[in-house]
């Protein structure tokens, strides 16, 4: 497989800058927002606003089974970001463990989260779809960051 081009080194890694945390932070913020969402229905009976509203019925207006793929791209992204701020030019295990860590943690409570929700439940199907991006990403990552650090310690030399 082709190492990126270099103009593309900030997708594997940003700088060591600690402010790089809020991208990944805010897509938390994200995921939670629309995976946390109450069905319509819910929101018609405490009289929510209808901007609140209508982003509801918006989400939950595509069939089941697509909503289920939806969380693959989703949580793809999410551990994409993590594992990309937590191991920002660093090839050290520590980090790669705190974000697995990080990562499959949130992967299985935020579906769990739903059992607070009126109307809403955890489903296997979303749990399975959620690591199987994690996983995913976070191997890809790896084998760009891998092949990166490699190329920055030939040139080096």
């Amino acid at each position: 497989m082709p190492i990126p081009p270099k103009k593309f080194n900030w997708l594997v890694a940003p700088n060591n800058s600690a402010l790089w945390v809020f991208v990944p932070l805010g897509y938390t913020l994200i995921i939670q927002t629309l995976t946390g969402c109450p069905k319509p229905e819910t929101l018609k009976e405490i009289s929510a606003h209808d901007f609140l509203l209508y982003i509801s019925e918006e989400l939950f207006n595509y069939p089941f089974w697509l909503q289920d793929l939806s969380h693959f791209p989703l949580f793809f992204v999410f551990a994409w970001l993590w594992t990309w701020f937590l191991r920002r030019n660093n090839y050290r295990s520590k980090d790669l463990v705190k974000s697995i860590l990080i990562c499959i943690s949130f992967a299985i409570l935020n579906e769990f989260s739903q059992f607070f929700i009126p109307r809403r439940f955890p489903s296997t199907a979303d749990v399975i779809m959620n690591l199987a991006g994690v996983i995913s990403s976070i191997l890809i990552h790896s084998y760009f960051f891998k092949r990166r650090s490699q190329k920055l310690n030939k040139s080096k030399t």
